[in-house]
């Protein structure tokens, strides 16, 4: 537990390659270790960003859980060691943990260090990941950050979903079945995200009307990202619940609930 952070990749290396970075990637971590992961290529999302729903080529990775950190006891610069548990993964119904080992670096980046299957070879092979935190805004009259989790958990019609706001940031993952549905949205002032969409009838889908944008969607299912990003006063609630359907199938009401609201 602790203040909630919105992360940036700087960089991924597959040990003993060159470090690179083709994706956008966002992790956003609540104050209760909820957490969601979403990477996003870059290459191909700047050839869709006429797009208003990208394709899953797009996604290299999305998934959501809670994390366990360890803090560590050693006087050198290692902060902690991390297992992420996978509640929900684009990949796959059936995910296991990943974890890792967190060094701080003299400018106080967090260089994780682990194992996992090398993509090329299948192989055990080590990695490193670079991460930046980014400054997490304030809104409203008190001024005040805020992190909201909103779940939805309905196993007997086989939905599952997380979706987390942080500051200026909200990303959400949503699996009906093996149908799967993630979203990015941003929030940027007019004049930044005047140029992100190509007709005034796409800049209407995308943004709300205080100033926050779609950036990214894949899917056919419906987030509480904009519901939640719209939502200018006021707190959600404890175990306040949205309801929506999905294009997927009518028959499923999706219950979206409040599982975390934290301001400071």
């Amino acid at each position: 537990m602790g203040v909630p952070t919105i992360s940036e990749r700087k960089h991924y290396r597959q040990v003993p390659g060159e470090p690179e970075e083709p994706t956008s990637t966002i992790v956003l971590t609540s104050k209760d270790s909820y957490f969601i992961d979403v990477r996003i290529l870059r290459e191909k999302l700047e050839e869709e960003k006429s797009q208003e729903v990208n394709t899953e080529s797009c996604l290299e990775w999305a998934f959501a859980g809670k994390s366990h950190t360890t803090l560590s006891n050693n006087s050198s610069m290692q902060l902690s060691h991390t297992v992420w548990h996978h509640w929900i993964d684009s990949r796959t119904n059936n995910p296991d943990p990943d974890e890792g080992d967190m060094w701080v670096q003299t400018n106080g980046d967090i260089l994780e260090k682990g194992k996992n299957s090398d993509p090329a070879t299948g192989e055990e092979s080590e990695y490193e990941e670079l991460w930046h935190d980014l400054q997490v805004e304030a809104f409203g009259k008190k001024d005040n950050r805020s992190s909201l989790v909103m779940r939805a958990d309905q196993p007997e019609k086989n939905i599952r979903g997380m979706a987390i706001k942080i500051g200026g940031w909200c990303e959400g993952i949503l699996k009906v079945e093996d149908e799967l549905t993630v979203e990015r949205w941003e929030w940027k002032p007019t004049d930044c995200a005047s140029d992100e969409a190509s007709t005034e009838a796409s800049k209407e889908r995308e943004r709300t009307r205080n100033d926050w944008t779609r950036t990214f969607r894949i899917g056919k299912g419906t987030l509480p990202c904009k519901d939640i990003c719209s939502r200018t006063r006021g707190k959600f609630g404890l175990n306040a619940v949205l309801k929506s359907t999905t294009d997927i199938d009518f028959n499923s009401e999706i219950e979206w609930k409040v599982a975390e609201e934290y301001y400071w």
